[in-house]
């Protein structure tokens, strides 16, 4: 028997092993490392480049708000500096920046829903913030003329925009309806409607008067208790919807701009007032901002209030202003030596500057 041979203990012939042959087995390796990395590599793909139903907070890049501003008919002076509006961009993230963001302090992850409803279209969502901006800017060029000065008229109604389920008001008033008149005393505002909502007692019988369509309708809503609140109310959200502004001259946005939201408000309203007087208002600084601005002047809270401030620094801004209720949310991020200025309304907005 040579080495080669191979015998059993009982001498019969070996069996043979089972499985496939040996030439099999390479092309079968090659086949799992195949799938391995394109299984890897379709993972990676949809990591990096498939968003998620997610979006991100990003600063976005401040906007010189000047070149935005035509005034026909008036007098204006050019700026000594710089004003303007601060933005963020809204990405819908793929995963990785997904995590990255959801383990960083300094960024922020909301679900999609909270951004864009459900039932609206994407490009119909935009379309309406660009309006929205639209309509705050002419809001705010008559607030900023205001403020300089010029005689103005603003006519303004408090509108509902939502009656919560179980409230008082459920089933009595809806949206769109206008109220006319809280308590027998006209209202123009929707804070007028808050003030004496507040000031009322648990159980007190508010008579109203609102215009529904083309009619008017008198009514009257118990003030009761509202979760998470602690004064009376009706349980209804308004709005103070503008329906007629006039100024002696033409004010209008230079071109086109997509630019979407109120935010830019508070900021256009000191722009222009500076543009209407001999004041050096800003005195060679870059002021940045962001709030809305209401018919009365008053600042109201935006978004992206924290990223924002990342934006303002990168950008050299001198001084920056927000709202006032969001001064403390400004502050989590601002950098060291960043100088930031809660102001409630416009002429405080104005004042502070002033110093």
């Amino acid at each position: 028997m040579t080495s080669s041979d191979v015998s059993t203990p009982d001498g019969t012939e070996p069996l043979a092993a089972s499985g496939p042959p040996d030439d099999d087995r390479p092309r079968r390796s090659l086949w799992r490392r195949t799938f391995y990395l394109a299984t890897v590599a379709v993972v990676l793909w949809a990591a990096v480049l498939v968003p998620l139903p997610y979006v991100e907070y990003l600063p976005g890049t401040p906007t010189s708000i000047e070149p935005l501003i035509e005034i026909e008919g008036a007098e204006t002076t050019a700026l000594d500096g710089e004003t303007a509006l601060l933005t963020v961009v809204l990405r819908q993230q793929p995963a990785l920046p997904a995590l990255r963001a959801l383990v960083s302090d300094q960024r922020r992850l909301l679900p999609l829903s909270q951004i864009f409803p459900p039932d609206v279209d994407r490009d119909a969502f935009y379309a309406h913030e660009r309006e929205v901006f639209g309509r705050q800017f002419e809001i705010a060029a008559v607030v900023g003329a205001q403020a300089a000065g010029v005689e103005t008229t603003i006519l303004s109604e408090p509108v509902i925009v939502n009656v919560l389920p179980g409230s008082p008001a459920d089933g009595v008033l809806q949206p769109r309806d206008v109220l006319l008149e809280v308590d027998d005393e006209p209202v123009v505002a929707a804070e007028e409607v808050q003030a004496r909502t507040r000031a009322g007692s648990i159980g007190e019988a508010l008579p109203l008067t609102i215009r529904r369509g083309e009619e008017t309708i008198r009514t009257t809503v118990t003030l009761g208790e509202l979760p998470g609140v602690e004064h009376p109310g009706l349980g209804i959200s308004l709005e103070t919807a503008v329906y007629d502004l006039e100024l002696p001259f033409e004010v209008g946005l230079a071109g086109t701009t997509r630019i979407g939201g109120p935010s830019a408000g508070m900021m256009v309203a000191v722009t222009v007032y500076d543009l209407l007087t001999d004041e050096d208002l800003l005195r060679g600084r870059a002021v940045l901002g962001t709030g809305t601005v209401d018919a009365d002047g008053r600042v109201g809270p935006v978004g992206g209030v924290p990223e924002k401030m990342l934006a303002a620094a990168a950008h050299g801004a001198d001084v920056v202003l927000v709202p006032a209720s969001q001064l403390e949310d400004a502050l989590t991020t601002a950098p060291d030596g960043l100088d930031v200025i809660g102001v409630a309304t416009i002429d405080e907005a104005i004042d502070a500057l002033q110093d």
